[in-house]
Parts: structure tokens; sequence; C-alpha cells
């Protein structure tokens, strides 16, 4: 293959496109069988296709790098001809962010709220909850009725209840994401908050955050692109105007943001990337995260994701409640098994590495309990209840 590489029309070295030779060999063909299905297929698709002896030289042009294929009747017939789309045969030979098609992903929305010791068997009782166990946890859970999607309620005895709302979706880009999230950002919380008001009968709950992770199964992106991307969906919010009027975000202007970061380039300090090579790219936000498994049979599972995220919210509902009695002036008040010496506890368990833990979840717990900032509430909460106790 490199013997016959050349020069493009601009003088430059040019590269040839392994995908196309590999797919046409794989098929037992040579350039004139491959120009001849073109001619079957032009006729098939209705489309005009040169004389049999151009394409043959097109399809020698397009292999060896000489020319890039821009011409959507050959675009087309290459797709056709090996039952695939654009993005696996070209990606984007121009240097230029040309994101094909849809993405496809599964949201992940978790709603902590906190509940408190008397509230939780009122909602284990309304809610028909069963005992259960997220990793070391123990719990009750059960399934919700909700109008969006698969909605499955978290009850954790240190007085927290985690929704965990999963919503597959189809986007067309980054952007439009960006724009759904924060529209249905406040229907959640909305929705948690009245949800459990009603189960439990009391005005006490109340939803003050949501937080996503996003599961992408069919990326449009390849490359850098595909990075970058992952990088954009665990922080969505920096393609939106800061400040929007009642019309809400404008989509236009976010796609317009969404083009320039995939072309020129996003990395933010806060963001903090726990994938492996080959395997997977994971990124972990304040705002998020975002997963994509190039490996499904060796990257992390869904699940890890899940339980991860529900403990984590779990505990820091719990630990935003300590910290909103101390800055009301009151001494935090939490039930005896979960005091000080439990929140030790719990710290020590997320922040050291199991013996048979493996080093992708590892990773993926390190950048989580990182970005979120767990660890740092667990050790203010630990010190405010060590401080009440006298100890």
């Amino acid at each position: 293959m490199s013997s016959e590489a050349g020069v493009t029309s601009e003088g430059k070295r040019a590269t040839p496109n392994i995908v196309l030779i590999a797919r046409r060999q794989a098929k037992g063909w040579g350039r004139e069988r491959l120009a001849r299905e073109f001619e079957r297929l032009g006729r098939l698709l209705d489309l005009p296709t040169p004389e049999l002896s151009a394409m043959t030289k097109a399809i020698y042009r397009h292999e060896t790098g000489r020319a890039a294929v821009r011409d959507e009747v050959y675009i087309r017939l290459y797709c056709a001809a090996f039952e695939t789309n654009s993005h696996d045969l070209f990606g984007t030979l121009s240097g230029d962010v040309q994101a094909d098609g849809s993405c496809g992903l599964t949201s992940h929305k978790f709603v902590p709220v906190y509940l408190g010791s008397e509230l939780l068997p009122v909602l284990i009782e309304a809610a028909r909850l069963a005992p259960g166990a997220v990793q070391w946890a123990g719990c009750h859970v059960g399934q919700v009725e909700h109008p969006a999607g698969v909605c499955t309620l978290y009850a954790f005895p240190w007085g927290v209840g985690v929704f965990h709302l999963a919503e597959d979706l189809s986007v067309p880009n980054i952007a439009s994401l960006a724009v759904w999230r924060r529209q249905t950002y406040r229907d959640a919380r909305q929705w948690a908050t009245d949800w459990l008001r009603e189960a439990t009968g009391s005005e006490i709950p109340v939803a003050h955050y949501v937080l996503s992770a996003y599961w992408v199964h069919e990326p449009p992106w390849r490359g850098r692109e595909l990075t970058i991307a992952l990088r954009l969906l665990s922080m969505p919010r920096v393609l939106l105007d800061r400040g929007t009027d009642d019309a809400g975000p404008s989509l236009h202007h976010a796609e317009l943001v969404e083009q320039a970061l995939l072309r020129d380039g996003f990395h933010d300090g806060r963001i903090d990337e726990f994938g492996v090579g080959g395997l997977s790219i994971g990124c972990a936000s304040w705002a998020g995260l975002s997963y994509y498994p190039q490996a499904p049979g060796r990257a992390l599972q869904v699940s890890d994701l899940i339980e991860c995220e529900l403990l984590v919210q779990a505990l820091w509902s719990y630990c935003h409640h300590v910290h909103e009695q101390v800055e009301q002036g009151h001494d935090p008040v939490v039930p005896a098994e979960y005091g000080w010496r439990w929140v030790r506890a719990v710290r020590s368990r997320l922040t050291v590495t199991r013996p048979q833990e493996t080093a992708q979840h590892a990773s993926m717990r390190s950048a989580v309990l990182e970005t979120s900032e767990l660890g740092k509430h667990l050790t203010t909460a630990l010190e405010l209840l060590r401080d009440v106790d006298g100890e």
C-alpha cells in the first residue's frame, strides 16, 4: 500500500485510505470489479454514475489518498457497496469536523433527596420498596412510574432517597442534549419533590439538584473528536449561555459553540478522565459523567457506573443535610448509628482501593470522588458531628 502513496493535488503527501482498501479486498474484488458494482448500484439507487474507466481511476485515487471522497454520489456508492456508513469509511479526511447521523445514548438522571429517619420508613411502606443493596450498602429499592422512562427509587438507611431515571435518547448533536438537559432538570426536581411529598404526606422533602451520566452506545464521532465529545458530554452546560431569557437557551448558539470546540479542542481542569486506551473513554466532572465502552466486553458495565453514582449521591445528600443544619446555626442531628464513626468508616470504604477491585473501577471511583468533592464533604461532616459529641 505504501508504494502507491503519492501526493495530493495540493502538493501534500497522500495518506492511503486503508479502510477502503481493506473493505474492497475483504470482498475479493479488484478496483474494476468494484467499479462494476458501482454501475449496478447506480442503476438500483437511481444515481448518475461516470464511465467504468473513470470510476476505476477514481477508486484508485480515493484509495491512495490522492483525492478525498467529497462527491455525494461516490459517498453513497461506497456506503452501499460496503454496507456501512461514511464515518466508518472516510472519518474526517479534510480535518474538519463532520459528525454525520445522531448519537445514541442512555441518559441516567440521579435525583437525591434527604428524608430523615422518620420519613424513610413511611416512604418504604408507601412505595412498597423491597430490601436490596448497592455494592456494600444495604437499602430498599423498587420501581416507580415516571412518564419519561424507567425510574427506580432507592431508600438508603441513613435517611436519603435517590431516584434513578434511565431514558434512551437519539440526539443530533451535543448542543441539543445540553438544551434538553437544562429544560428537563427543573421538571425532574419538581416531579421528585411532588412524588415524595405525596408518598410521605409531608412537605419536608425537597429535591435540590439532579446529576446526569451519559452512557454512549453509538457515537457519530471518531478519533480526536470522539474524546472531545465525551468531555463535552460530561459538562454540556459549557455550550449554553449563562444567562438566558424565558425562551430558554439558544440551540443555534449552542451548536455553533459545539462546532468550534470540536474543531479547536476542549480542555477543562475540572474534568477527570478515567477511560483505558483502546477499551473505553470516560469523563467525570462536577456536572456529570460520560462513558463510551469501545470494547464492551472488557470495559466497565453500566451497572458499575450506576451503583457508583447512587452511593456517591446518597452520601453527598447526607453531607449536605449536615452542612445545612450547621449553616442555619444548629448543631447537626443525625441518627446515632449514622454519626461520625459511621462517616469515618464510609470515607475509608470509598477512598481505599479494595483488594479485588479492578483498575478500571478504581479509576472511575477516584474520578467521581475527586470531581464531586465527596471526600472533602465527608471529612467536614465527620468533624462537625464529632464536635457535637465532644470527642
